[in-house]
């Protein structure tokens, strides 16, 4: 891994450069756990939040997440990877600002609502782009990045938000926009969409600032040139693209990872995470607790990125699956405990702070990464707009209706049963894994779709 690495340093480079919008991602996505207490107790803003607008506010995110994934695919396919990205990230810029500077609590839904359609469409492009300039035996540690930044964002959020007031805070979040448009400006553009807008000298191009000197661009443009042309003898409608049996199955397989990536309830953990020790009755402090979960998150996603391409996605999502279902029944058996037998649960007053830990680290190794790594890799490129934009818009749409649940489900079945539903869903996640995904580890683009069209 390390040699592969040494020898493709130019195609590393540009890959991190991208994916530093995944870690303003994650400023945004880790902004909520600080915060919504300070809007709540009037030390952020100058007028009153109630605790219902404060929570509305953080789950706003999401739907606006929803709106800018959608389109996302088709925009990349217009003005490309590069440029849609740079128009994603304008809209966080947008929306800092207006929660930065609200003069009402409107202007808070709307900011959050324009971080989400910001970070939605990144969360569409960047993968796409890094499955794209990466080589097979090096895209599984490239796709890594993008969960890599995104829990490195959170824990920003995380640890800033400890001590920051929230303009300084909101303030520290936005750096990391200009450095990442900065960084936008000397990236290249995909080869593969230069090609499929009949621009082959600027692709070459692209794929030189993109390889090592001693590598045969020419050769690997010609296989480019040959899977687009392919791929581009028809035009295709929607319908047509999706009358494919290849293309349903790959469809399927991108929404079904990001449906049940969320479904596993990290974004209640990731949102909540202060309030949740807060309810346990724990002696370590909320404010240790989310530094120290955000901590091991950020290791263990390092981690997934050097074994991803060693031990396959596969392999890894059934293990984390499973591992994060066994995680949360424990945690409801602490919960269900600390209601019918308060002397149980004293004695297991570390066990919240395990379980979550464990949680994180499993659901970094696999559940995390893995998706977004498989969505780079498995549409062809008739589908890859559609599929790409469908898959983000599932998942920010599942982001928004389990936060947006999980009061309600903490007031009427409790955090036991809250946590007993989660558990189904990550073992429902591997079955579902375990029958339809399929291993694409050290194969490129075009062998994935032979796989698929053969099976």
């Amino acid at each position: 891994m390390f040699r592969a690495v040494n020898n493709k340093i130019s195609q590393i480079t540009f890959a991190l450069s991208a994916s530093l919008g995944a870690f303003v991602i994650g400023t945004v996505l880790g902004w909520s756990s600080p915060t919504q207490k300070m809007l709540e107790d009037g030390t952020a803003v100058d007028f009153e939040v109630s605790p219902m607008a404060a929570a509305t506010a953080c789950s706003m995110f999401g739907v606006g997440a929803v709106i800018g994934a959608v389109p996302a695919g088709a925009v990349s396919a217009v003005f490309g990877r590069r440029v849609s990205l740079i128009i994603g990230e304008s809209n966080v810029v947008l929306g800092w600002l207006m929660i930065t500077f609200p003069t009402a609590t409107r202007m808070l839904y709307v900011g959050r609502t324009l971080q989400g359609v910001g970070c939605g469409a990144m969360c569409t492009i960047i993968p796409m782009y890094v499955g794209e300039i990466a080589e097979p035996e090096i895209r599984g540690f490239l796709g890594g990045l993008h969960q890599l930044f995104i829990v490195s964002g959170i824990l920003f959020s995380y640890i800033f938000g400890n001590f920051l007031t929230y303009t300084q805070l909101n303030m520290a979040c936005g750096v990391w926009m200009v450095v990442h448009l900065l960084a936008m400006l000397y990236v290249p553009e995909s080869p593969y969409f230069l090609i499929r807008d009949d621009k082959r000298v600027r692709a070459e191009e692209a794929l030189a600032r993109l390889r090592d000197p001693n590598h045969d661009c020419k050769s690997e443009l010609e296989e480019i040139q040959k899977f687009v042309e392919e791929e581009q003898k028809n035009s295709y409608t929607a319908r047509e693209v999706l009358e494919k049996n290849v293309n349903r199955r790959a469809l399927t397989i991108g929404i079904g990872c990001m449906f049940f990536q969320q479904m596993t309830g990290i974004n209640v953990i990731i949102f909540y995470l202060k309030h949740i020790f807060e309810n346990s009755g724990s002696e370590i402090s909320p404010e240790l607790s989310t530094t120290v979960v955000g901590t091991i998150q950020l290791v263990m996603t390092f981690v997934s990125m050097m074994i991803t391409d060693k031990f396959g996605r596969r392999s890894l999502m059934v293990y984390s699956m499973t591992s994060m279902g066994i995680c949360f029944l424990a945690l409801s058996y602490y919960f269900f405990a600390k209601k019918y037998n308060p002397r149980v649960a004293d004695s297991l007053d570390w066990l919240p702070l395990i379980t979550i830990v464990l949680y994180i680290s499993m659901y970094s190794i696999g559940c995390g990464p893995i998706p977004y790594i498989i969505i780079g890799e498995i549409f062809s490129s008739e589908l890859k707009s559609m599929g790409t934009g469908m898959s983000i818009a599932t998942n920010w749409t599942v982001v928004w209706l389990v936060t947006c649940l999980a009061n309600p489900m903490d007031t009427f079945i409790g955090p036991s049963g809250t946590f007993f539903v989660y558990s189904g869903f990550c073992f429902l996640g591997m079955l579902f894994v375990v029958n339809r995904v399929p291993e694409t580890k050290n194969r490129s683009l075009a062998e994935i779709q032979f796989e698929l069209e053969k099976n």
